[in-house]
């Protein structure tokens, strides 16, 4: 794609790994990036940080084209990050967990945010999903965008829809993380129950996600799944 803000985008996670614990593949970071450039989002929400590879791009759309802020939640805790309602995965997610430096991750993720010249636009939260939405919440923060994707167990992911959706402006997006594990279905069934579907991602190699807006379906919803899909779908 000949887009500026791809190139950068792509440019930034050319340094940013993927492994098992988690990834955003460019497709997806672009989606993401598009969205809030073009509904000019000014602060968006990003649950479940790890690397920073979907919350970089979202920085790197806010500095190029908005002003605004990601803001990024993640208490890089090994307690908050167990999994044990993906039976299949469950062990391999317990041993990643383990291993993983989640102070030396931390670390990166602040030195990257510096690299990228993205301090004012990126804000890391090193908190509990849930104690960071009280937080918002008392400051009046509302967001145009909510990424969901921390801990996928379906009681700790339901919270967070359930904390998150009503920090959203009225017309806001909802991006929820693998869409299709079984043990975030509730959640996003409780998501569409109160947004409008926009767009499904199933495909693990793009991302495994779906895109939700809040308020009333429009014709003009379709154009906008249309253009998505391009991005989403593209061959990096």
């Amino acid at each position: 794609m000949s887009d500026p803000l791809f190139g950068v985008i792509a440019s930034a996670l050319n340094l940013i790994p993927s492994d098992f614990g988690g990834g955003c593949p460019v497709p997806k970071a672009n989606v993401l990036a598009w969205l809030i450039r073009h509904f000019n989002i000014r602060a968006t929400c990003e649950i479940g940080v790890y690397r920073g590879r979907s919350l970089f791009p979202q920085a790197i759309a806010h500095k190029v084209a908005t002003g605004g802020m990601a803001y990024g939640v993640d208490p890089y805790s090994p307690y908050a990050a167990m999994e044990y309602d993906n039976i299949e995965l469950a062990e391999r997610i317990g041993a990643h967990t383990r291993a993983t430096d989640w102070e030396a991750m931390y670390d990166r993720v602040i030195e990257l945010r510096g690299a990228f010249d993205l301090d004012r636009h990126c804000t890391v939260v090193r908190q509990a999903s849930a104690d960071a939405a009280i937080e918002f919440a008392r400051q009046g923060l509302r967001f145009g965008l909510v990424h969901i994707d921390g801990n996928h167990d379906t009681a700790p992911v339901m919270k967070d829809v359930e904390l998150y959706l009503p920090l959203l402006e009225p017309d806001g997006f909802v991006v929820m993380d693998d869409a299709s594990w079984g043990s975030v279905k509730p959640a996003v069934a409780a998501v569409a129950a109160r947004a409008v579907p926009i767009i499904e991602v199933p495909d693990s190699l793009a991302g495994d996600y779906a895109v939700f807006r809040l308020g009333p379906d429009d014709p003009g919803h379709e154009s906008l799944r249309e253009v998505l899909r391009g991005y989403a779908f593209a061959v990096e």
